[in-house]
């Protein structure tokens, strides 16, 4: 799959994170697919609650739509924890960092998405914070600079990458966990709508979501996307229904084939 191909149907509008958002499984019990990454995290989970500790960092890696971010929520919902999330590029100083994390309690969770994109010398303040619970801020300048250490809550970082390759070995080696999630099956696809068009009060058959599912691409945002849109068509010239003939013809509509390239994938294959 060319990958500027998929990340162009995995771009989100405020409007499809709120629609995301809803469709959000609330428990790992809920979550599809995934089977050996929900086991890890359970055991994850269920030892930091016995022990009455803060869950080790945990590093989601995998390409965008499958999840990394529900997991994160579902990390700090199951711990009963408040969770802050930033990204990478939006980190641009020191100070963004420290801010965030002298603004957590204890055992909250630190979302950090693209976390592959994270400035260098923003990285090594997160060393010592995860290791220690502790920064260290310079202030001022020149002569008259001085550190002062700030001592922190325990707390769980969440790193989300899609260029695993891209992080340094000293970032890497500081989390407990690493979990790589991979493409979703037809079957857990179809799962995923079928929940989802419950969710959306939305009538789809059996066969509508298996044809929405293999034209998916393996990604459950994909997927829920493609819901949306067949909803709208249903609305509009189904009379409310997503039957297969009418989820067909709102797949079609798109150009998107069986096998779910769209037009300009396949002038990037015949190229």
């Amino acid at each position: 799959m060319p990958e500027k191909t998929s990340e162009r149907l995995n771009q989100e509008s405020p409007e499809q994170a709120a629609y995301d958002h809803a469709l959000r499984p609330a428990s790992l019990d809920e979550f599809t697919g995934q089977t050996k990454v929900k086991e890890r995290l359970e055991v994850m989970v269920q030892s930091a609650k016995i022990r009455g500790q803060t869950l080790e960092h945990i590093l989601l890696s995998g390409p965008p739509g499958l999840g990394k971010t529900t997991l994160a929520h579902i990390m700090a919902k199951v711990m009963n924890v408040q969770i802050r999330i930033t990204s990478g590029p939006t980190l641009e100083k020191a100070g963004d960092l420290a801010g965030l994390l002298t603004g957590l309690q204890e055992h909250d969770i630190l979302f950090i998405d693209e976390i592959h994109r994270l400035n260098k010398s923003i990285e090594e303040y997160l060393y010592p914070a995860m290791e220690d619970f502790r920064i260290d801020i310079v202030i001022d300048q020149g002569p008259n600079a001085r550190s002062v250490c700030l001592n922190l809550p325990p707390f769980t970082l969440i790193g989300a990458t899609t260029r695993p390759g891209m992080l340094s070995a000293p970032l890497r080696s500081r989390f407990g966990m690493t979990n790589r999630l991979e493409y979703y099956d037809i079957a857990s696809l179809q799962s995923i709508l079928l929940r989802s068009a419950s969710l959306l009060n939305l009538q789809l058959d059996d066969p509508a979501s298996l044809e929405i599912a293999r034209r998916s691409r393996g990604t459950p945002r994909i997927a829920n996307n493609l819901l949306r849109w067949v909803r709208d068509y249903a609305t509009v010239k189904g009379g409310g229904l997503a039957s297969h003939k009418v989820t067909q013809a709102a797949l079609d509509m798109l150009d998107i084939d069986a096998t779910g390239l769209d037009e300009m994938d396949k002038r990037i294959l015949e190229t």
